[in-house]
């Protein structure tokens, strides 16, 4: 497995970069690992009369790599600057533009990535806050956008006053190591999420149906059961129809 490190942070030795090589160092000895810094590339948009340098070094790497390791610190809620200005320089080479605009997944669909941040503020402010989570909508945004499988994230919290990355947060990441090494090119989560779908509805119902059964006696005596069962199974193929619909058929016409 190759495995390509992206590196957003300001210090190339920083807690962040710390946090990151705690995952590269438990990745298996036989792995091949590279770290792309972005600050040492001069990362501007492509032309039409020339393509940017840098980011024709950084995608032959991604190219190469199986595995994508994104790490940034978050900054006022969101990722750091250079991190957004590579995701900004590199949409048209991560996606596929329909003639509407629409962006589909490109050449990169199906490969695996893992989500890294850090901030400043606790974990416990960090939970009620949500500091970090505009950092990852961003990353996933792209990510997915771009057809990539999400397979975790990490948070390391409480970087304001430390000089060196937290032991607990550490060894974390090294579970997160261990746990991506060596993980299938390609996999398939479409079933999985269905049966989930399936099992959240039927519980829905289920709670819907019962304070409506006791509250307001709508349901005949004897039938519940028999409109319980329907009802699921009848909004779960309509709703599922029409996800299908939606996030396949309708992307596949185009």
């Amino acid at each position: 497995m190759r495995y390509l490190a992206i590196l957003g942070s300001h210090e190339r030795t920083g807690i962040t970069a710390g946090y990151l090589d705690a995952v590269l160092q438990a990745l298996p000895q036989d792995a091949q690992v590279e770290t792309v810094w972005l600050r040492d590339y001069q990362i501007y948009p492509d032309t039409k009369a020339k393509t940017c340098p840098a980011l024709d070094q950084i995608e032959a790497k991604m190219a190469a790599s199986d595995f994508w390791i994104l790490c940034t610190p978050t900054y006022w809620g969101g990722p750091s600057g250079v991190m957004k200005q590579f995701f900004d320089c590199m949409r048209f080479r991560l996606v596929r533009m329909t003639s509407a605009g629409d962006t589909l997944p490109g050449k990169y669909k199906d490969k695996h990535y893992l989500s890294m941040t850090t901030c400043f503020i606790s974990s416990l402010d960090n939970f009620f806050t949500g500091i970090t989570d505009q950092t990852f909508v961003t990353i996933d945004r792209v990510m997915t956008g771009a057809g990539l499988i999400k397979v975790g994230e990490f948070v390391g919290t409480g970087t304001w006053g430390t000089k060196a990355p937290r032991p607990e947060k550490v060894a974390e990441c090294q579970r997160w190591g261990r746990k991506i090494a060596d993980r299938p090119r390609k996999d398939d989560n479409t079933l999985k999420r269905y049966l989930l779908l399936f099992v959240m509805i039927a519980a829905m119902a289920l709670v819907t149906m019962g304070l409506q059964a006791w509250w307001l006696g709508v349901f005949a005596p004897g039938k519940f059961w028999m409109t319980y069962i329907s009802f699921v199974v009848i909004f779960y193929v309509l709703l599922a129809g029409l996800l299908h619909f939606f996030t396949f058929v309708r992307h596949r016409r185009r």
